[in-house]
């Protein structure tokens, strides 16, 4: 069929916009094949134009991996999350999955005396890797605040970089990106800007490897915590995880979102809903995610009176507005489960619950659904498309 299709084309030499239209609707894998039909198709393939206008036309799928990454199943949005495709990742169990951004994945090395500093970028649609070269300085530190991004105003992907330096109060981080456009890393960036209000806070933030991020308006987002108590919430949570028993957790009143604007490559701050600024008010841990374009606030909160949970879900209306955070949701919950994916449906998938089962919750009834599906705290799920990004780097 395809050798047919492109017979028919270098004889009949079909218009460029019709032959644009035919291949936005054909299935990735054939694309990749036609590249070898002459030049003139492997530049019209190649070309920033198509690979945007295939990325807009992209069906959105959601992504479910565990960490490290094995491989990546792709699953339909539907009601019973049927499996796409399953894509293997050639160096199983050596990497993390950190973020994914248009079909590109960013993959963080686990070992580290092996690939504990190297960052790939891959493209499992297309089986298209690229290795970053390292920072020229702190390249060693494994421990850092990562994040994946794409400008479209440069048509460039980004990926930042912060490093903690110890506990130095006058320079605690340093802050580095590397642009896909430069092939380089962009080094010694002053970390606290004039755009970040609450300075003295957040040179106590504490930097895990499994910060999530969230990327709204061209701005990548970390919900990051402060360093008092930190081991106390995560032996508490993987407590709760293990045994179901309620024990003593740490406040989250004074959590801080990061934010790194791709546009102009700088920092910011939001803030969390004023409420959270109680300290009487307890939480078990908090999440950030994007909801329907719009970022999202996620809480679980112990209920006093039952051995449950609450899980809230916040979603800022007008971005950037802290007066605009509104509760949407108020789920009440038996066991602590991560939110990762807030639906087209209104549901919302959670991992982690009962350890290690992946569950679809409807916030308006309550009702939790096994999916059937496994992904522990730890697993990454988002959703994902298939692209051909990275195809003419």
């Amino acid at each position: 069929m395809e050798r047919k299709m492109a017979e028919e084309v270098k004889r009949d030499r079909i218009p460029e916009h019709l032959l644009i239209k035919i291949l936005l609707k054909t299935p990735i894998k054939s694309i990749l094949r036609f590249r070898c039909v002459s030049q003139s198709w492997n530049a019209l393939i190649t070309l920033p134009y198509f690979i945007k206008e295939h990325l807009a036309n992209a069906k959105p799928l959601i992504l479910r991996t565990e960490n490290p990454v094995v491989s990546l199943s792709l699953l339909l949005d539907s009601e019973g999350l049927d499996r796409s495709s399953q894509m293997e990742f050639h160096r199983p169990h050596s990497f993390e999955i950190v973020a994914s951004c248009n079909g590109v994945v960013l993959l963080r090395g686990r070992y580290r005396e092996f690939d504990g500093r190297r960052l790939i970028l891959w493209n499992p649609s297309i089986k298209k890797t690229l290795y970053l070269p390292p920072p020229t300085s702190y390249a060693s530190t494994v421990t850092t605040l990562l994040g994946l991004g794409y400008d479209p105003r440069s048509d460039d992907y980004k990926v930042p970089r912060i490093v903690r330096l110890g506990n130095s109060a006058e320079h605690p981080f340093v802050f580095q990106f590397f642009s896909l456009n430069s092939g380089s890393w962009s080094e010694n960036v002053d970390f606290f800007s004039n755009s970040l209000e609450n300075k003295d806070a957040l040179r106590s933030i504490f930097i895990s490897c499994y910060d999530n991020q969230a990327m709204v308006n061209g701005v990548i987002h970390w919900l990051l915590n402060h360093r008092d108590g930190i081991a106390m919430e995560m032996c508490s949570v993987a407590t709760e995880m293990s045994s179901n028993r309620w024990s003593p957790v740490v406040p989250h009143n004074n959590v801080i979102v990061l934010t790194f604007h791709l546009s102009n490559d700088t920092f910011g701050e939001i803030r969390v809903p004023e409420c959270f600024d109680d300290t009487t008010k307890w939480v078990t841990c908090s999440t950030i995610s994007v909801f329907k374009d719009l970022l999202s606030f996620n809480v679980f909160e112990h209920v006093s009176y039952s051995r449950g949970f609450n899980c809230e879900i916040w979603v800022m209306e007008q971005y950037g507005v802290r007066e605009s955070w509104t509760r949407l949701y108020q789920i009440e919950m038996l066991h602590i489960a991560r939110p990762v994916v807030l639906r087209s449906n209104g549901e919302i998938l959670m991992a982690g619950y009962r350890s290690d089962r992946l569950v679809s919750c409807q916030p308006l009834t309550h009702r939790i659904r096994d999916t059937g599906l496994e992904l522990s705290t730890n697993g990454y799920a988002a959703y994902f498309v298939q692209s051909l990004a990275l195809l003419d780097k």
